[in-house]
């Protein structure tokens, strides 16, 4: 029984690989996505945290300690005359011969900050920077597809609280989302929100819970190109306390000014309708002001679902292949389904679920019926 189930198992990936590999999304898709959620929670090339709990961070995505002593190294390396002649020879002696251990706790002085800046602001620091990034966010989803976890979104959220809370603390969340998926294949976007907001150091960055959630369930992991999906309609602010309105769709645009004269701001739990969309803001209408808001701090209310009677089991408004990877864990015993998803998968009606259905069901999620 079990050599038959492996087979089934085996032809129907063959099929995913022969009909979808044209559009199915690669692990440096999911990394680049993770890296621009990154991007817009993190700073600016040049941010420097003097004394971030105990040593300095910096850079785009907040190198911490030691990690922060080797990019400057690969920044003053790619153009050694340059780094000593912003830096100072002393400061640039302790950069290249400094050991990890030595800057394990090693915080920043006001004037060490703005050497460093100058450093940080440079052409070689940006290409440093944004190589570097890459490598470390991939490995952040190397990591949890280590673990099992192969849903793009939920990877996309893991890489987001490793960057945060380190490895270890990456770690933690996952397991709980996979003890309460029942399986790291399993595991979902929501799975791993539910986790995060479980635990108490995760939970302790309710905002930035909430809105890499937002993006994670914006994005469009099936396409090529790796597309943002917001779209108009009613959204929810979940920013805390409030979310600030622009006067264009990005944060170099000017607050708007509400008729009191106060800035513009809008409570968390507000409902507000989007009516045009530029890339993650949305354009909306309050106290009498029209602007913009960042909809990563917003959640889209406004849910179209699948059509009932489609064998759409996990309810998540699509047919796709989790839809028919439950179908053939059902039929091979491995799972059980509710009445109403027993309903749903039967889909040639034949009064079982079996390996025919998750195939039907698979190539409906392959746009080929």
């Amino acid at each position: 029984m079990l050599k038959k189930v492996m087979c089934l198992i085996l032809s129907i990936l063959m099929l995913v690989v022969a009909t979808v590999s044209s559009s199915a999304y690669t692990t440096d898709d999911v990394a680049n996505a993770a890296l621009a959620m990154i991007f817009k929670h993190e700073g600016v090339y040049t941010s420097i945290v003097c004394n971030d709990n105990g040593a300095v961070s910096l850079g785009k995505v907040g190198w911490h300690a030691f990690r922060a002593l080797r990019l400057l190294r690969s920044i003053a390396e790619a153009n050694p005359e340059q780094a000593k002649e912003m830096l100072g020879e002393t400061f640039y002696n302790e950069i290249m011969t400094a050991t990890d251990a030595d800057w394990n706790y090693r915080v920043f002085t006001a004037a060490e900050k703005k050497l460093a800046e100058k450093l940080l602001a440079t052409e070689e620091s940006k290409k440093a920077q944004d190589a570097l990034a890459f490598e470390d966010i991939k490995s952040y989803i190397v990591h949890g597809q280590s673990m099992g976890i192969t849903d793009g979104k939920a990877l996309v959220y893991f890489a987001d609280i490793e960057n945060q809370m380190g490895a270890y603390g990456a770690e933690r969340v996952a397991k709980i989302a996979i003890k309460a998926a029942g399986s790291p294949g399993a595991v979902t976007l929501d799975d791993m929100y539910n986790a995060a907001m479980s635990d108490r150091t995760a939970a302790s960055s309710p905002t930035r819970r909430k809105s890499a959630y937002n993006y994670c369930k914006a994005l469009d992991l099936d396409s090529q190109g790796l597309t943002s999906s917001f779209k108009t309609g009613e959204y929810k602010i979940t920013a805390e306390p409030t979310l600030r309105v622009r006067s264009g769709p990005g944060t170099s645009y000017s607050q708007v000014i509400a008729s009191n004269g106060s800035t513009l701001v809008i409570p968390t739990g507000t409902k507000v309708t989007v009516t045009e969309i530029s890339g993650d803001w949305g354009k909306i209408s309050y106290g009498g002001k029209t602007g913009w808001i960042n909809l990563l701090y917003a959640e889209y209310i406004t849910i179209t679902s699948a059509p009932t009677d489609s064998p759409d089991l996990n309810s998540n408004g699509k047919v796709d292949a989790a839809d028919a990877r439950l179908i053939l864990r059902a039929s091979a015993k491995l799972d059980s389904l509710t009445t109403s998803q027993k309903k749903l998968a039967d889909v040639n009606s034949d009064g079982n679920v079996t390996a025919a259905d998750a195939r039907t069901v698979l190539r409906m999620a392959a746009k080929l019926q």
